[in-house]
């Protein structure tokens, strides 16, 4: 099958509500994204054994924590040690304490201009994270944050619009976020401060905000890699490895 819906997207877990495969999205050119290759995902530090099984059983076998420091120590990842699993961390706004959504939030309007800021400000974490993508052409690799909204979805996005996919379905991978985290939304405000705590949404604004900086900027994600130190043949293997 090539063409998935949200609900087979979805990876039904008991602890990590919003894990979702970035396959079977119809490209521009009339081609798919992979199943079994990318998935995006909430923390893991709450996940149980048999929800860790069900992601190895999965084909998972390299993992991308994005958290700071902070999250990591509040909630640590079990895939750190888990046997079978490569895990990196890229601390990818290179805050040691980032607490779910990014302290720049408080100098923007809303959650569109921070992930501008991602884009800008931390291109040296989000190489970093496209250089385990190039080098695990093969393997399926989980990324994850805390909620997997704000970092995971600025990395779900470029991953999206480098395979071609359609405007709306990369918003709507997005949006879907919110619905799926309303089961952990008491445990992340635990480590939220209650101004914050707005920014759990998910609306489709905030990512058209971002696509529409990224096409007038870069053209296309494949033209940020390039800007952030990829060649052609290296932003086209990512792209490729990704596409059925």
């Amino acid at each position: 099958m090539q063409y998935m819906t949200s609900e087979e997207r979805l990876i039904k877990l008991d602890k990590m509500t919003n894990t979702r495969d970035l396959g079977g999205y119809e490209t521009q050119e009339g081609r798919y994204t992979k199943a079994h290759h990318f998935i995006r995902a909430s923390s893991p530090a709450n996940a149980t054994k048999e929800d860790l099984q069900k992601l190895y059983d999965y084909g998972v076998r390299v993992t991308i924590d994005l958290r700071s420091d902070f999250e990591k120590q509040v909630q640590p990842s079990p895939f750190k040690h888990y046997d079978g699993i490569e895990n990196h961390e890229v601390n990818i706004m290179g805050s040691e304490v980032v607490k779910v959504v990014p302290e720049e939030v408080r100098e923007y309007r809303d959650l569109g201009g921070v992930y501008i800021f991602m884009l800008e400000a931390h291109k040296a974490g989000i190489k970093k994270v496209f250089d385990i993508f190039l080098n695990h052409p093969y393997e399926a690799v989980l990324f994850h944050c805390s909620a997997g909204k704000d970092r995971t979805s600025v990395i779900a996005a470029l991953l999206l619009d480098l395979a071609g996919c359609h405007e709306h379905d990369i918003v709507k991978d997005y949006s879907e976020s919110y619905a799926y985290n309303l089961g952990m939304i008491d445990k992340l405000e635990e480590i939220m401060d209650e101004e914050n705590q707005k920014y759990l949404a998910s609306s489709p604004r905030y990512m058209l905000i971002l696509l529409d900086y990224l096409r007038e900027h870069y053209g296309s994600a494949y033209g940020y890699l390039l800007d952030i130190g990829f060649s052609e043949e290296e932003a086209n293997d990512i792209k490729e490895a990704f596409l059925i």
